[in-house]
């Protein structure tokens, strides 16, 4: 169970693994940095460019994974078709440190939980 400091939930990281990429599907924006742009690139043995080109796009100057429409939903491009994450062990930074976004931490435990099965009460 993680544990952030200002935040009123924990995270069971566990349920990732049955939750169908909850995270994943619907609109928004996973914006990378330079160092998710190198990770990734190297984990699908790319070069930069053409990792670029493939796989995002520009949103407001910033650099973000493109989504593609799959079985009517809107999805992350790298979620599988078994709702599991191609790029887990390089996934961005953004991802990684989901739920603990600066923009969820005046949420509601409640709020919160509707984004994420994984949210707990800390104990």
């Amino acid at each position: 169970m993680s544990k952030e400091d200002g935040f009123s939930f924990c995270f069971d990281k566990s349920v990732c693994k049955i939750c169908k990429g909850k995270c994943c599907i619907g609109e928004g924006y996973v914006f990378l940095t330079d160092e998710d742009i190198e990770g990734i690139s190297n984990f699908l043995s790319l070069k930069k460019e053409e990792f670029l080109k493939l796989y995002t796009r520009k949103v407001n100057g910033k650099t973000t994974l493109i989504d593609l429409a799959v079985k009517n939903e809107i999805r992350c491009v790298f979620l599988d078709d078994n709702y599991r994450c191609e790029i887990y062990t390089k996934r961005p930074k953004q991802c990684r440190d989901f739920p603990f976004w600066e923009s969820l931490k005046n949420k509601s435990f409640d709020e919160v939980k509707k984004l994420c099965p994984g949210i707990a009460p800390c104990s």
